[in-house]
């Protein structure tokens, strides 16, 4: 299954932005010999917009890696609301998008390993 990791920008880029596009390009399976495409706009391709890199998703083998005790505690948590819920999500939404972004931190630490 391919994978985009896409970067657009509307009115510049931080070296941030672009040490995320890589990270998630290699996390999904993107090395150096990766082509990197322009993304441009549909009615003006001289109009410039960002970059893709498909990539065909993790194929090295799946390592074990450690996760802090608090994030394991918090998703255990936020995982037993919703099972134990009505399956309306929605009051957690802020929860979960924070619980989110903590694991991708933690997953990004180790990229590259």
């Amino acid at each position: 299954m391919a994978i985009n990791i896409e970067l657009l920008w509307n009115q510049g880029l931080t070296l941030g932005e672009l040490e995320e596009f890589v990270a998630h390009a290699r996390a999904a399976g993107g090395d150096a010999a990766t082509p990197i495409e322009e993304i441009t706009h549909d009615q003006d391709p001289t109009l410039h917009l960002g970059w893709r890199v498909t990539a065909q998703g993790v194929t090295r083998p799946t390592r074990l890696v450690a996760m802090p005790h608090r994030l394991m505690w918090n998703l255990h948590s936020m995982l037993e609301q919703i099972g134990g819920g009505d399956g309306d999500v929605r009051g957690l939404l802020s929860e979960i998008i924070d619980l989110d972004a903590e694991l991708w931190e933690a997953l990004m630490k180790h990229v590259g390993e």
